[in-house]
């Protein structure tokens, strides 16, 4: 896309551009490094034949992840570069497991959440999870991908969804479907993409409609009523596989949790993360569960998704995530008999279908992909960690704004990962975009109409190599 030689040096205006746009692209000398990075996530996957099987997520640190110290019962058990580990040889016992990571000049995140195992010298004795046993990949095809609309049918935000009937019921979040002021769609439209190869990216297929929901207990239901060519579809025609629905009830501290969904991070294709329950809040002190705290990862996108316990039914909703003082994360899910009487009153609502007309706001929904590369010093060609890639809204050029920098002009921001990989989500196609490139030390790229995205592209882009050139 880019070429070395035709980079731009910084003027003063456009630093300020850059830095309203979130980018890093002053060519002063770089401050001292003190922030560290973000604490990782573990989850354990698997406890069998005296070893426990480890994973956690990759840290975010601007100048680059160095490594990642495991521990166990709060000594070093392994200095790693990659983000899982398998713990050998372990006898019966407790142990208590955590991690943290490493930037590059040394600086310590914080500790991970701390996950608890104990291991069974009983023969015969069950690993602690069960997900050999269970379907993962028929199980996921429960579980849609949401596109929240406007009126005009622009998507304008992205969730998850749970299939309950074989006619096209959908739970899911209220706030995938609205907000505070009310539904963002006035009819109560959105967009549904069926889970289907789960290696493949899948983009909408069908519009559902708005039937019952409870903004308090932020839980909605919404049906598939027609496609994208505004053709009603009956429950043949969808072929849809409904999860199965458990009592929310029974669910014990230290059950495993399985999350199927549509992360912001990852959201292309579907993600499974893995827990157990950690926990259970009651809001109102009326003795009944409102929460149930996890160590699984949710992710924002995971909202509306699905939890199922090791027997495969649906325990709960991905709803929360709470980030605390020192980095250490809980993320929430509402039990499903919560949702029983939303789910109960959108039944009773009926099959009826209301079909808009094509018109303003008949047009289907603007598809949208991801653009994805790699920030490459163009002497060196290492990747550079930190970059920033920027693209603009198809209406705005760099000098509007350089003149009148709004958030509201960006499209989409990335910052490149360690390997120096970025990639910019929800970016619709048929368009020619102004893009933004720079990094802390070097040459900043600043084009207009550069990146084209043609009306009829299919799957997301890779644009290849985006050269920087060092400031001299």
């Amino acid at each position: 896309m880019h070429k070395p030689g035709t980079t731009k040096k910084i003027s003063a205006v456009l630093a300020v551009v850059l830095i309203m746009a979130m980018t890093a692209a002053s060519c002063a000398k770089k401050a001292e490094d003190n922030s560290p990075p973000t604490a990782p996530l573990l989850t354990i996957s698997n406890t069998a034949n005296g070893s426990v099987a480890l994973a956690w997520s990759e840290s975010y640190d601007d100048e680059g992840i160095d490594s990642y110290v495991l521990y166990r019962n709060d000594e070093i058990l392994a200095d790693v570069d990659k983000i899982e580990y398998i713990d050998n040889d372990v006898a019966a016992g407790e142990y208590e497991y955590y991690v943290v990571a490493y930037d590059l000049t040394g600086n310590r995140s914080a500790k991970s959440v701390k996950q608890k195992v104990k291991i069974s010298d009983e023969p015969g004795s069950e690993s602690l999870n069960q997900n050999a046993n269970l379907d993962i990949q028929e199980l996921s095809k429960s579980t849609v991908k949401l596109y929240t609309l406007d009126d005009d049918l622009n998507i304008i935000a992205m969730g998850s969804g749970t299939i309950i009937s074989k006619n096209g019921y959908i739970l899911t979040n209220y706030h995938c479907v609205g907000d505070e002021r009310g539904l963002s769609n006035t009819e109560g439209y959105v967009a549904i993409a069926i889970t289907g190869d789960v290696k493949k990216n899948i983009q909408p297929q069908y519009i559902a409609q708005y039937r019952s929901g409870v903004r308090e207990l932020d839980l909605a239901v919404v049906k598939i009523i027609m496609d994208l060519n505004w053709n009603q579809v009956s429950a043949e025609v969808l072929n849809l596989i409904p999860a199965k629905m458990a009592d929310s009830d029974l669910v014990k501290l230290g059950d495993d949790i399985n999350i199927l969904g549509y992360p912001g991070v990852g959201g292309e294709t579907i993600t499974f993360t893995a827990g157990h329950v950690s926990g259970f809040l009651d809001d109102n002190n009326d003795a009944e569960i409102d929460w149930i705290k996890t160590d699984a990862v949710v992710n924002h996108g995971n909202s509306g998704g699905t939890a199922i316990n090791r027997t495969g039914e649906m325990i709960g909703i991905p709803t929360a995530k709470q980030v605390g003082a020192d980095n250490d994360v809980m993320f929430y899910l509402k039990p499903v008999n919560q949702a029983l009487a939303v789910v109960e009153e959108a039944f009773a609502q009926g099959d009826f279908a209301q079909i808009p007309k094509p018109g303003s706001s008949g047009e289907a929904p603007v598809q949208t992909i991801t653009v994805y590369g790699q920030m490459v010093d163009s002497f060196t060609l290492k990747a550079v960690p930190g970059a920033a890639f920027v693209i603009l809204k198809d209406n705005a050029a760099i000098e509007d704004f350089a003149a009148n920098p709004q958030e509201s002009m960006i499209q989409s921001y990335a910052e490149a990962d360690q390997d120096g990989i970025f990639a910019c989500y929800d970016v619709p196609v048929g368009a020619a975009y102004s893009v933004i490139a720079g990094a802390d030390g070097y040459y900043s790229i600043l084009e207009d109409h550069a990146l084209e995205v043609p009306a009829d592209w299919e799957g997301n882009m890779d644009i290849g190599a985006v050269y920087l050139e060092k400031a001299q």
